[in-house]
């Protein structure tokens, strides 16, 4: 597994996780229940991260996700 995305936007991991499942690339968010507030942790410990779980898929996501990074 690599990761490709983190943000404490938990939307837009959602939505990069939804672009890249309908390319075929499976993946997987980390992190996605864990809350800044509780207070037990860093902030950047918990934040969601979106990681594609076959590593040969990694580059077809980045290249998938980029013009994606660049609009937002």
């Amino acid at each position: 597994m690599k990761k490709v995305f983190e943000s404490c936007e938990h939307e837009k991991v959602g939505l990069f996780q939804s672009i890249l499942e309908s390319s075929g690339i499976s993946s997987l968010i980390k992190n996605d229940c864990i809350s800044a507030a509780e207070g037990t942790s860093p902030l950047d410990l918990v934040l969601p991260e979106l990681w594609v779980m076959n590593d040969l898929d990694y580059q077809r996501a980045i290249d998938i996700l980029t013009p994606y990074y660049q609009s937002s």
